[in-house]
């Protein structure tokens, strides 16, 4: 019976070393341009991730876009439907270059400030931008640089 145990043992690890040798990446994965393709998490098809090859974030840029136009017109236009429109858009642009863009942290977190206080003029008041606003802050302080203005 101890002899079939450790049999079967045996042979459930043989199998399973030999599917592992089956997974390892071929050469071409080494190759200069190939070797992010077959990293985790780093979908080719994925055109909202930034990567090192200078392929812009398009939804952020889309955002960014749309942000700027309404912090435009509630400039000149100071009615309830353009607060709302600039609220709404800057805390969308805010949140996305804060926490789903694929860039850097120099192009995210000064532009997400921005909208955060764009949001705060409209609406002082406005929770989820005060805490993302002081989230940045703190961010800046722990690496002890100056606060964008």
């Amino acid at each position: 019976m101890k002899i079939i145990l450790t049999a079967l043992i045996f042979t459930v690890i043989i199998s399973g070393c030999s599917k592992m040798e089956e997974k390892k990446p071929t050469g071409d994965s080494k190759m200069p341009g190939k070797e992010n393709s077959k990293m985790p998490g780093s979908d080719n098809t994925s055109k909202n991730q930034s990567n090192s090859s200078g392929e812009k974030d398009e939804k952020a840029e889309t955002l960014v876009r749309d942000a700027d136009e309404a912090v435009t017109k509630f400039a000149s236009d100071k009615s309830e439907g353009s607060k709302k429109n600039v609220v709404s858009t800057c805390l969308a642009a805010g949140n996305y270059l804060m926490f789903e863009a694929g860039l850097p942290p120099k192009e995210k977190y000064r532009p997400a400030l921005k909208y955060y206080r764009e949001v705060l003029k409209a609406d002082p008041k406005n929770e989820e931008a005060l805490k993302n606003k002081k989230q940045i802050e703190d961010i800046y302080e722990s690496m002890g640089m100056p606060i964008p203005q």
